[in-house]
């Protein structure tokens, strides 16, 4: 049997999925988020929220339009300790590896950055979970790296942008309103940016 060649991310693909998806779905996200947000002082049904704002991604991948609603499917619920185990393995392997000047931990990061979508959407386990997002990441990490970085250098660019064309105007109310559009972009393109990874190289893990 042929092994199949391990996908590998493609740079300008990925920006434009990710522009697409996340103008697309900008509205859904943010209703998504407000949600969240309000659901953050209720014991347990937090828990189950912050797993789905956590799996949007892989929604997204789907090409679907999200539902905001669905955040509160007691589906996310039922895999409460494996989150939170995969999310206390994580956290512990990433600080672990930041005492090696940073590099270490910034590397692994990237490497467990599929863990979540693997927990769930394919049902391992979470160190299952975790080895299959190593795997998947496998020989893509510089280039996620730099999706990243240049994401962030734009999102610098566009609030310095948006604030010098705001301020000759000095009405506060039109630079807030301007200035939460822009965070409600760069939240969704955020996400979609996720979505666009695990759409990629999900399949370079059995």
């Amino acid at each position: 049997m042929e092994l199949l060649e391990p996908k590998k991310l493609d740079f300008a693909e990925t920006l434009k999925d990710a522009l697409t998806i996340g103008v697309k779905n900008a509205p859904s996200i943010i209703a998504a988020v407000a949600l969240w947000l309000v659901t953050l002082w209720i014991p347990y049904l937090n828990v189950g929220t912050t797993i789905a704002i956590t799996l949007l991604p892989v929604e997204l991948a789907k090409g679907n339009v999200i539902n905001p609603l669905g955040i509160f499917d007691s589906k996310y619920r039922r895999c409460m300790g494996e989150y939170l185990l995969t999310t206390a393995l994580l956290v512990m392997g990433v600080y672990a590896a930041m005492i090696f000047l940073l590099i270490p931990g910034i590397v692994l990061a990237l490497s467990w950055s599929l863990a979540y979508y693997y927990l769930l959407e394919k049902e391992k386990t979470p160190f299952e979970a975790l080895r299959a997002s190593n795997t998947a990441t496998y020989g893509n990490k510089w280039t996620m790296f730099f999706i990243n970085l240049v994401f962030g250098i734009a999102t610098m660019l566009a609030t310095i942008i948006l604030g010098a064309l705001c301020a000759p105007l000095d009405i506060d109310a039109i630079t807030f309103v301007a200035m939460l559009a822009l965070a409600v972009l760069i939240a969704s393109i955020s996400m979609a940016l996720k979505a666009s990874f695990w759409r990629q190289l999900k399949d370079n893990a059995a």
